[in-house]
């Protein structure tokens, strides 16, 4: 099924759990505000970021209350795949982030970025210290190996029997709710921010279908995570249409408004953690693809190969299809279609990937020989190239003239076109079934049956948000504190059009932390 792009979003809207709710200005506090709950440091959202700002915050001698506007806490930290990057070495770390901006020309702070590569050494301890028996293991390395300092980096996961998002969150949950004792109100989210003499002394929340005042002697610390469910800032800021997502569907821009609402200065808005992925029947999230066997091809509307398939990162590829026709005024490529053949059908599983909401929430299961989900219509079958073209709607012509010249550039040794590679150049191993010297590249079957997914840019999380300086203090349109506020994670991600997997996990534990350790050293207001 196509959906438009307005029909699409308004759907990506309903499917959260509580609507979101818009807060245009913040609420002014008066002599006369009931306040209904009272604490010295409020989280707003119960994520990775919010678990350790609360962790933090708790352990420096503060009273800390969670709020959080699903039923089941962990937003994206639960669903991922559980990874945070610690580097061996801060300085060579330093290097290659560097030079991750550099190379995609992203804005930068320098300050935000030494403070992470420093504060990052000493995470693993911390995280061992959580609860006793915890372990860590080295999945994978780094993303980029063309940038200088890449060998120093190393992906690591808490290791246990769930997947590998709980694992990270369950051990959170523990050190927040079981060691600490912090209340946690779940099915509570944050509708406005409330203010006094420029200062965020609390907020509006709403609870069992009441609106609540929660005062925040301290600070509130927003940890919200992004936009990628909210039709309103997906219109306004992310490049292309038709955008999916694979995360938290409580993911609606809420702590976006409220920070605006304060007068933040915004950053990072186009950036964005954005594989491509596909509909699948029945979930309201989507699921990223990630082809499993060298024969196949990414054809656009036309029915035309349009990049190399393989290199990019899989965190940065709504990049390659949201360009922009200025002669057709479309986007060509969104949606785009994988084309694949029988060997690949019957490798196993075309597609890989463990994580993401309908995955770990939604018990979507692929199948382990595509069965499921070429009766489901996830993938299109067809006898030939031209009876494929047909059914998914783009020209027969081209797409033949695609396999064709596709088989014949591999055949011979070279991807003409698009450079594609014919083996895996990364030195460390990237995936199981993508080790170095592995074939990536290989010739479609001479005759059918082929197969097509329909791709979409499909958003693990958006990076954009408010501006924060290296204490998580939310900044304002001219660069100064906004008193009392602060945020941390996903939310005014520091990261930008470059992606280092597992830095975004690794961010919620800095930047939690220290906007955990500062709120707490704030000083009462009342």
């Amino acid at each position: 099924m196509q959906l438009k792009r307005r029909t699409l979003l308004s759907g990506l809207a309903a499917s959260a759990a509580v609507p979101f709710m818009s807060a245009a200005h913040a609420k002014q506090a008066g002599a006369d505000t009931k306040w209904d709950k009272e604490t010295d440091v409020l989280v707003i959202g119960y994520g990775g970021a919010g678990a350790c700002a609360a962790i933090e915050a708790h352990d420096k001698g503060s009273k800390v209350l969670i709020i959080e506007k699903m039923a089941q806490p962990g937003g994206n930290t639960a669903i991922s795949s559980g990874g945070f990057m610690v580097p061996q070495d801060g300085p060579t770390a330093l290097k290659y982030l560097t030079a991750t901006y550099d190379l995609a020309n992203s804005e930068k702070d320098d300050e935000l970025l030494n403070t992470f590569c420093k504060e990052i050494m000493g995470v693993k301890d911390w995280m061992t210290g959580l609860k006793e028996g915890t372990e860590l293991w080295v999945y994978g390395h780094a993303g980029f190996q063309n940038l200088p300092g890449w060998e120093v980096i190393d992906k690591y996961r808490v290791r246990g029997k769930k997947r590998s998002g709980d694992c990270l969150f369950d051990l959170y949950r523990y050190a927040v709710e079981e060691k600490r004792n912090i209340p946690v109100m779940l099915e509570t989210p944050a509708v406005q921010l409330i203010q006094k003499d420029g200062q965020v002394v609390g907020a509006v929340a709403k609870n069992n279908g009441k609106n609540i005042n929660i005062k925040a002697n301290k600070a509130v610390i927003l940890t919200t995570g992004g936009y990628e469910f909210d039709p309103e800032s997906l219109r306004t800021y992310a490049q292309g249409e038709n955008y999916h997502a694979l995360g938290n569907p409580g993911n609606t821009g809420d702590g976006l408004r409220m920070a605006q609402s304060m007068g933040a200065r915004l950053w990072h808005m186009t950036a964005y953690s954005c594989p491509l992925g596909t509909e699948l029947p029945g979930c309201k999230a989507a699921l990223q693809v990630t082809m499993m066997a060298p024969s196949f091809i990414w054809v656009d509307k036309n029915g035309k190969r349009f990049a190399d398939e393989f290199s990019p990162d899989g965190h940065t590829r709504c990049y390659v299809v949201n360009r922009f026709d200025p002669i057709s005024h479309s986007y060509p490529s969104i949606p785009c279609w994988l084309i694949f053949d029988d060997k690949a059908f019957k490798r196993g599983p075309v597609v890989g990937g463990s994580s993401g909401y309908s995955i770990n929430r939604e018990g979507y299961k692929w199948s382990r020989d595509n069965s499921q989900e070429l009766a489901n219509g996830v993938i299109t079958k067809a006898e030939s190239l031209e009876e494929l073209a047909k059914k998914i709607g783009v020209s027969a012509e081209n797409l033949v003239a695609a396999v064709q010249k596709w088989n014949t550039d591999i055949k011979a040794g070279k991807d003409t076109q698009f450079n594609r590679p014919i083996q895996n150049p990364h030195k460390k191993v990237v995936h199981i079934e993508q080790k170095a010297g592995a074939a990536v590249s290989a010739p479609l079957d001479e005759t059918g049956p082929y197969y097509a997914i329909k791709l979409y840019p499909t958003l693990l999380n958006t990076q954009g948000g408010p501006k924060k300086n290296v204490n998580g203090q939310v900044m304002d349109v001219n660069n100064n504190p906004i008193p009392r506020l602060y945020a941390a994670g996903e939310l005014g991600s520091m990261w930008g059009n470059i992606y280092q997997g597992a830095c975004n996990n690794a961010e919620c534990i800095v930047f939690g932390r220290l906007a955990g350790r500062a709120a707490a050293a704030e000083k009462p207001w009342s």
